[in-house]
């Protein structure tokens, strides 16, 4: 394994990346930059040598508005070969069951489920923003980036009209504010909903366990697992 590597994000942006060190783990537990969202950026910061094919900007700040621009689907397959470059293709970890709250042990191998497609890729559409009409207004919808990652984040308790909101990127020609969404019909909303489920673009780290306990197939979010980015945290309490 080389110490750096390049490769392109699902949008066509160059990058390249090098292998952390132990430093940037310290990121993952800094409660200030957990509570405002800000860990994941300077995470990414850490191992992020060129994008769009030039050097990062020396300035931190800089660097960190060219992360909360980018899209979410790119920022979630930067995770991906991050974790992969610097801690290897496979996650051994342990995961509770919703269902029977039993604990099963796993051994995934992330290069393998993105060449098999286990892990979905999906190209960015053209057509953003797509407009909405609703009874009250005009909602255009678009993709999710880091700052609406950051604003989700740093918010004490998030619901659906939270989420719907980080989708919309204006309302009747204006930000969208959450006293304006929560006067919204019901179905307006969830047509709001629906447009932005069909805005797939970049990785979808989602993908699904089945408990060896009782059967139950069930999915999550790599990132919600904490081996993801701390390799063995959990694998050592029960075997596979």
């Amino acid at each position: 394994m080389t110490d750096t590597e390049k490769f392109v994000l699902p949008s066509g942006i160059e990058c390249e990346i090098q292998e952390l060190t132990a430093e940037a783990e310290r990121v993952l537990t800094n409660k200030a930059d957990v509570k405002s969202g800000q860990w994941i950026n300077k995470f990414i910061a850490k191992a992020l040598v060129k994008i769009g094919g030039k050097p990062v900007p020396q300035n931190q700040g800089e660097l960190i508005n060219i992360l909360l621009d980018m899209k979410t689907g790119d920022r979630n397959y930067l995770l991906l070969r991050i974790r992969m470059q610097s801690y290897g293709d496979e996650m051994i970890f342990n995961y509770e069951c919703p269902k029977c709250h039993k604990t099963s042990g796993y051994k995934l191998n992330l290069r393998e489920m993105l060449e098999d497609g286990t892990l979905k890729i999906y190209p960015f559409r053209d057509d953003v923003p797509i407009v909405v009409e609703t009874r009250d207004g005009t909602a255009e919808i678009d993709y999710t980036t880091g700052r609406s990652e950051q604003w989700l984040a740093s918010l004490k308790d998030i619901d659906t009209i939270h989420l719907a909101l980080a989708a919309c990127k204006s309302f009747n020609g204006k930000a969208p504010e959450y006293k304006d969404f929560c006067k919204l019909k019901t179905r307006d909303i969830s047509k709001i909903r629906m447009a932005y489920s069909e805005l797939k673009g970049g990785l979808d780290p989602q993908i699904e366990l089945n408990c060896y306990e009782c059967d139950n197939s069930y999915k999550v979010m790599l990132q919600q697992i904490p081996d993801f980015f701390t390799p063995l945290t959990t694998a050592g309490n029960i075997g596979l």
